[in-house]
C-alpha cells in the first residue's frame, strides 16, 4: 500500500470500507442498470438505508442518476469507475497474479501467499493474518455473525486471526456442520471457539453427527435450538470454509471400501458443503448434513475459501465453478501456480 494512502487510513480507519463500499455500489449499478435500490442491496449484502445513503451522496457528485425505471450511471461515473479499476486493485493488494487468478476461476478476489503449505508449515499462519485482514475490511461494524466449517487449513489459520477484529465489532462465529467425528482439534465447533477467543467474540457450538438420514434430518431442524442456530446461519454475514479432497473427506465421513471405490469411478475430486464434485464441478454425490446447505451459500454476502498447497490445486479449481461471485479465495503460491498452468 502506498504511504500516503497509509497515513489517510491512519487518519480515518473506516476510508478503506467506505472507499470499496462505494467503488462496489458504482460496479452494481453499472451492470444491473437500470436497477433499483433493492437488487443492489440484495446484490451486496447491504442495508437498503445504507444503499440509499450512499446512492444519494453517489447522485450528488453526479456519478449516477435515477429514474423511474432505475438507477444508471451518469458518464461521468462511468469514467470514475474504469479509472479507480487499477486504483482499487492497488490499494487493495490485487497484483496480477491475484487478478489473473480470480478471472480463471470466475470469483471476485484471491489473495495468494508465497509458499506451499503443503512444504512449509508457516504458510497456514500467514494465510490465516491475511484471511484476519479480508474480515477486517469486509465486515460491518457493530453485530456480525461469521458461520465457520471445519478442516485442517482452517485449525491452523485460525490461530492467527487479529484482536483487533474485535474495534468496534462483537462478532459471533457459529458452527456451519456437525461433528464429523474426527480429530476434535479440526472440527467446526472448535474453531469457532478459537476464532471467538482470539478476537474477543462469543460462539455457539452444534454437538451433532453431520452425517445424518433424512428422516433424523427432517426430526432434528424441528428442534428449537437446533432451528434457532440454522435461524442464525442464514444471516450469516461472512462464510468461511475449506476446501477438501474428496477421498480424504469421503474416509472422514465412515465410507466403506464400496463407497470409497463408487467415488472414484465417478471421478470426484473435492468435497464442500456435503457435495462431492468432479472436476468439471458437477455434483456427483452428496449427503444430508445438518447445517448450513450449499444452496445457500448465494445469499451469504461475503464468503472466504480457505486452501493452499500444490495438492489442493486441482480440488480448488474443482470447486470453483460453484462458487458464489462473491467468494474470496486465501491461498498459496503451492496451489496457484498449478491451477494458473492449466495442470
Amino acid at each position: 500500500m502506498e504511504p500516503d494512502f497509509s497515513l489517510i487510513k491512519a487518519l480515518v480507519p473506516d476510508v478503506l470500507k467506505i472507499l470499496r463500499q462505494r467503488y462496489l455500489i458504482l460496479e452494481q449499478i453499472s451492470l444491473d442498470a437500470p436497477v433499483g435500490r433493492r437488487t443492489v442491496a440484495q446484490k451486496l449484502g447491504l442495508s437498503e438505508r445504507n444503499v440509499r445513503t450512499e446512492t444519494e451522496y453517489l447522485t450528488q457528485l453526479e456519478l449516477i442518476e435515477t429514474k423511474r425505471f432505475g438507477m444508471f450511471l451518469s458518464d461521468k461515473g462511468v469514467q470514475v469507475l474504469q479509472d479507480a479499476a487499477p486504483v482499487m486493485d492497488r490499494w487493495f493488494n490485487a497484483d496480477a497474479t491475484e487478478v489473473h487468478l480470480a478471472q480463471k476461476l470466475g470469483i471476485e478476489r484471491t489473495i495468494i501467499i508465497p509458499g506451499d503449505c503443503d512444504l512449509q508449515a508457516r504458510v497456514y499462519e500467514q494465510m490465516g493474518e491475511q484471511l484476519s485482514s479480508a474480515l477486517d475490511l469486509l465486515l460491518p461494524l457493530g453485530h456480525s455473525i461469521i458461520t465457520v466449517l471445519g478442516g485442517v487449513a482452517l485449525a491452523k489459520g485460525a490461530k492467527a486471526l487479529s484482536p483487533k477484529l474485535a474495534n468496534n465489532r462483537h462478532l459471533e462465529f457459529i458452527p456451519g456442520r456437525g461433528a464429523l467425528g474426527e480429530n476434535v482439534a479440526t472440527q467446526s465447533n472448535t474453531i469457532v471457539q478459537a476464532m471467538a477467543a482470539r478476537t474477543h467474540g462469543t460462539y455457539k457450538t452444534l454437538y451433532l453427527p453431520e452425517q445424518v438420514s433424512s428422516l433424523a434430518y427432517r426430526s432434528l431442524i424441528r428442534e428449537p435450538v437446533i432451528s434457532d442456530l440454522l435461524q442464525d446461519i442464514s444471516q450469516s454475514d461472512a462464510v468461511i470454509h475449506g476446501i477438501g479432497l474428496a477421498q480424504d473427506m469421503a474416509r472422514r465421513r465412515g465410507y466403506d471400501s464400496i463407497k470409497l471405490s463408487e467415488l472414484r469411478e465417478k471421478h470426484a475430486v473435492t468435497e464442500c458443503f456435503g457435495c462431492f464434485f468432479d472436476g468439471e464441478g458437477k455434483i456427483v454425490d452428496r449427503i444430508t448434513q445438518v447445517g448450513l446447505q450449499f444452496e445457500n451459500l448465494n445469499k451469504i454476502p461475503r464468503i472466504f475459501a480457505f486452501a493452499g498447497g500444490h495438492q489442493k490445486a486441482t480440488a480448488i479449481q474443482a470447486y470453483m465453478p460453484n462458487a458464489p461471485h462473491q467468494t474470496w479465495l486465501i491461498t498459496d503460491e503451492g496451489a496457484s501456480k498449478v491451477i494458473l498452468r492449466g495442470k
